[in-house]
This record gives C-alpha cells, sequence and structure tokens, in this order.
C-alpha cells in the first residue's frame, strides 16, 4: 500500500496565521503533524510506503504535489492543513473530499487554500484553465474524484470519528469541496483542517507537541481502520527494536513468561503499551497493570512494553485483551537479538 502525506504550504508561503504573540505558522502544523505521523504508520505497518510531498519548510507546487501522488500510483493521499476565519470564536476540525460545493463554508475554504497557487511562478501558465477564485471552475471537477469518492467519503468520516470521540475535538463534519490538491489526484483522497489558528485556544493547543500528538494519532487509528477493511496486511514493526498492534487470551501468560535475564530466541515479540518523551516513574502504576515491563528508546521516546513471545502470532493472541484492559492503543513490537542488552531494552520494576 502507497500513501502520500502532504503538509500544506511550506517555504515562502506560510499558510494561515496564528494570533497570538508567537504567531503559528500553519506551514510548521502541518509538517509536524504530517512527520509524526509518517513515523507512527511507518513504525506500525510493515507493508506501507509512506511518501511525502514534503519533509522540510519547502514549497513543492499544488501541481508538484498533485504529480507526487500519481506518479507513486498511491492507494490513498492525505494532505494536513489549519484553518482560519475572521470570527476568532470559529472552531473544530473538519475533513473534505473532493465534489460539488454545497454551502458557502466549502467554498470559502476550497478558494483559500487554492490560493497557494498564486505563490509560485508562471502560474498562469502552468495551471491554465483552472482559476481559484472562479466557481465555476469547480463544477467542471465535479466528477474527476466522483469513482474515489465513496472510499474518500469512508475515510474522511473515520478521520473525523477519531478527532470527536477520541480526542474532543468539535466535529465540523465531513464536506465537499474543489481542493486543487485532491481534485486531480487518481485515488481515494482527503484534505484535513485540524483546527483554527485564528482562534487562540485552538492555536494553543495545535502549536503544542501534545496537541500535535494527539491529532496524528487520530489520523493513524483511522488509517488503521481504514487500512484493515481495504488494504489488509501484515500489522507487525520488522526492524530492531520496534513497534506495531494485535491480542485476546489470558494476560496471566504474559507474567509468568517475562523473567530477567535469560536469552530468548530471536527475534522476539512484545506488546507496546505506553510511550513517552521523557522516562516514566517505576512508581507509575500504569506500568503494572498487565505484566512486568520493559523499557526501550525509539525514535527519541521512552517506550513500554510487556510479554515475550517466539512469534508475532502469540503476541496478536495477547493484544485485544490488553487493549481492552486500558491500553487501546497498544500494539505488537518486534526486537532482534538474544540478550536483553542485544534488543535494547531493561526489565523494570517496582523496587
Amino acid at each position: 500500500m502507497v500513501v502520500v502525506i502532504d503538509a500544506g504550504h511550506g517555504g515562502a508561503d506560510p499558510g494561515n496565521l496564528g494570533t497570538k504573540r508567537y504567531r503559528t505558522t500553519e506551514k510548521e502544523v502541518t509538517l509536524d503533524v504530517a512527520l509524526l505521523l509518517r513515523n507512527y504508520i511507518s513504525e506500525r505497518f510493515t507493508d506501507v510506503k509512506i511518501v511525502m510531498t514534503r519533509d522540510a519548510d519547502e514549497f513543492p507546487s499544488l501541481k508538484r504535489r498533485v504529480a507526487i501522488a500519481n506518479e507513486n500510483q498511491a492507494d490513498l493521499f492525505i494532505s494536513i492543513h489549519c484553518d482560519a476565519f475572521d470570527n476568532p470564536q470559529a472552531k473544530g476540525s473538519s475533513t473534505f473530499v473532493m465534489g460539488m460545493h454545497k454551502s458557502e463554508e466549502s467554498l470559502r475554504v476550497a478558494m483559500k487554500e487554492n490560493a497557494s497557487i498564486y505563490q509560485e511562478d508562471d502560474y498562469e501558465t502552468r495551471y491554465a484553465g483552472f482559476n481559484p477564485d472562479d466557481p465555476d471552475t469547480y463544477i467542471a471537477l465535479s466528477l474527476k474524484q466522483s469513482v474515489y469518492l465513496n472510499q474518500s467519503l469512508e475515510f474522511g468520516s473515520l478521520i473525523q470519528n477519531q478527532f470527536a470521540n477520541r480526542v474532543g475535538r468539535n466535529d465540523r463534519g465531513v464536506k465537499q469541496a474543489g481542493y486543487y490538491v485532491i481534485s486531480f489526484t487518481n485515488m481515494p483522497s482527503v484534505l484535513v483542517e485540524l483546527g483554527f489558528l485564528t482562534n487562540p485556544k485552538e492555536e494553543d493547543f495545535l502549536n503544542s507537541q501534545r496537541g500535535k500528538e494527539l491529532m496524528a494519532s487520530a489520523l493513524l487509528r483511522a488509517f488503521r481502520t481504514y487500512k484493515e477493511k481495504h488494504h489488509p496486511g501484515p500489522d507487525i514493526h520488522e526492524s530492531s527494536p520496534a513497534t506495531t498492534p494485535s491480542a485476546d487470551e489470558k494476560v496471566e501468560t504474559i507474567e509468568s513468561e517475562v523473567t530477567a535475564g535469560p536469552p530468548f530466541i530471536s527475534p522476539t515479540y512484545r506488546i507496546q503499551i505506553l510511550a513517552s518523551q521523557a522516562p516514566l516513574s517505576t512508581d507509575d502504576s500504569r506500568l503494572y497493570q498487565v505484566g512486568p515491563v520493559v523499557e526501550y528508546i525509539s525514535n527519541g521516546l521512552f517506550k513500554y512494553a510487556v510479554g515475550t513471545f517466539n512469534s508475532s502470532i502469540e503476541a496478536s493472541l495477547q493484544k485485544s485483551k490488553i487493549q481492552k484492559q486500558g491500553f487501546p492503543d497498544a500494539f505488537v513490537v518486534k526486537f532482534e537479538g538474544k540478550t536483553w542488552e542485544e534488543q535494547g531494552v531493561k526489565p523494570l520494576s517496582k523496587n
């Protein structure tokens, strides 16, 4: 499965701006969330290839972003943006798919985002026939994405459900609009508006590391559900040490299988339950709810896993049980090496 993640704006085009003294820029928020989403998906799905339209502060043209998706024959296109409005009380997250404009709101947002065309040199020639300020332009595109519309709407609904129910965001719904980047892609495509930078509270949230991680995690969960239906495949990370999801037997077996010291058959599979930017206290009660825990560092984060299994299937039999015990995002991790040290882990104990 090929997924293209598009961080909106970039380079000389900052996108929308926040209102507080630090003047959050849309281009920074979208890139941070896009990179987090890339890492989350890459850690969990070995059968997914991630292509970024940008991974730095640069500005690929809208036409180039579309070309990247089409040239890579992507199965899914996710464009990430932040909204803005005259009313500082405007709030919430929304997801757009290609289609006829059902409201002035949809047209407003599409025209605003498509205005990035004006940042490009020789835009009159490059986008001949496409006028981002002319509503009639969008009507001509209404059938372009119709073949992908149902899957786009389905994915958009999954995203909005995660934003509302797991992150607590105001749900502005799934809408249809004529964004350029989702009008010319040849695959299911969505454009996500994370929130309003012109709302001071939302700006604080989207400017924070926690806010970005929550939004990226919500996108990951929506993607996982979509993938399980349309592109089923392995959900195990294959590097060392690493990460990915599964479970459904007695958790008690984990306790008897996790012992300190002895070598294991390589590779070893565990179930990751938590991750943190800073090491958790050994007194943290969450660490001992489902058995003895090991700690390891990956991608700059402190991560915590339980169990030791010789196969991903064994580990997968445990995952759903653990998810029901308060760790809904638990997933299976593959480790290489026969000893604790070779696997890059250390056992934790309250004592």
